[in-house]
């Protein structure tokens, strides 16, 4: 099978030649400019061949259209440092406008895109967008606790905050897929238990998932990513996505009950960081061979939790392959 062939066929539970994989993580020093990112992607599909791409945008792109600064790392594995977050309160956070996608930071991951499409052929590839809700946390100079804060003390200006980000984002992944997507990896790490109820997931999350799904629900092949342990998994079990990831963790579903709450393909069954620097070849090699497994060989795209440690070693990856069969 082609690469394409064999990711289409996975998510849709058919019959493939091998599992497919990819894994994906940061490299702090090169995803500061869209050259740096698309050279990095590319170079790791030279290197390990992977069936699809999850292009690692940096964390912040997102915020620096609303006037996020950093300075960038020049190390692998040392992230960026904030210089400014440009909201401090309800206030600027209800002030907030939609912006233009295809400028700024976003228009430079746009760029990336093109040219990763242009270098890597037919190979499927998802490109990272964050949930609004997942952005906003990045914007306020008191981060993720001033955020949640936010939704108890001041709803209304939160909302009016995300429906601007959630306007900008929608165009954001029509562009995506202009440029040469083959759908997104949408991902939250606010729906857990310990950070949200589901009351407040349905106001300050669905009304604006939803939409940015909506703009790209014809896509092949779009992810829905929940991050973290004991998520609100149920919450986003009908979102119309082509296949979902999350960590096996406490208070998760195991892959295969993932499968049959959704009804979905499950892209998973490797481990992520930090967990995923402290095992051996033969430990990964195990872990790939229990999740087809439990699958069945169906319905499975393998790849890791969440993103891996930037400076995980090579020979934990190909093992991955190798248990595979994959060359």
């Amino acid at each position: 099978m082609t690469k394409r062939e064999r990711v289409m066929a996975a998510l849709h539970g058919e019959p493939v030649d091998r599992i497919p994989i990819a894994f994906w993580m940061h490299n702090f020093a090169t995803e500061n400019s869209a050259g740096g990112l698309a050279a990095e992607t590319l170079r790791l599909l030279d290197v390990f061949d992977w069936d699809f791409l999850k292009p690692q945008s940096r964390a912040q792109c997102f915020a620096e259209m609303w006037g996020l600064t950093y300075t960038p790392s020049g190390q692998r594995a040392v992230p960026y440092t904030v210089t400014h977050a440009p909201l401090a309160g309800a206030s600027d956070v209800a002030a907030l406008k939609a912006v233009d996608p295809r400028q700024g930071a976003l228009g430079e991951q746009l760029e990336a895109l093109r040219a990763i499409r242009t270098r890597a052929g037919d190979v499927p590839i998802i490109w990272t967008v964050f949930a609004p809700m997942m952005v906003l946390p990045f914007l306020l100079r008191g981060g993720r606790e001033q955020a949640l804060g936010l939704l108890r003390t001041d709803p209304a200006a939160v909302e009016r905050g995300l429906g601007a980000i959630g306007e900008t984002l929608t165009e954001y992944a029509r562009a995506c897929l202009e440029a040469g997507a083959d759908g997104l990896f949408y991902a939250t790490n606010v729906a857990t238990k310990a950070l949200m109820d589901p009351a407040a997931c349905r106001r300050f999350q669905r009304p604006f998932d939803l939409p940015i799904l909506g703009a790209v629900e014809g896509a092949p092949f779009t992810l829905m990513h929940v991050c973290g342990e004991a998520t609100l998994f149920e919450e986003f079990a009908d979102y119309p996505v082509t296949a979902f990831s999350w960590a096996v963790a406490p208070g998760n579903p195991s892959l295969a009950e993932g499968r049959r709450r959704t009804g979905r393909a499950v892209v998973g069954g490797l481990p992520a960081k930090p967990g995923i620097a402290s095992m051996t070849p033969r430990a990964i090699k195990e872990r790939a061979a229990a999740a087809v497994t439990e699958m069945d060989g169906r319905w499975l795209l393998l790849g890791p939790d969440c993103s891996i440690n930037p400076d995980t070693p090579d020979d934990l990856m190909r093992a991955a392959r190798a248990a595979l069969g994959a060359r």
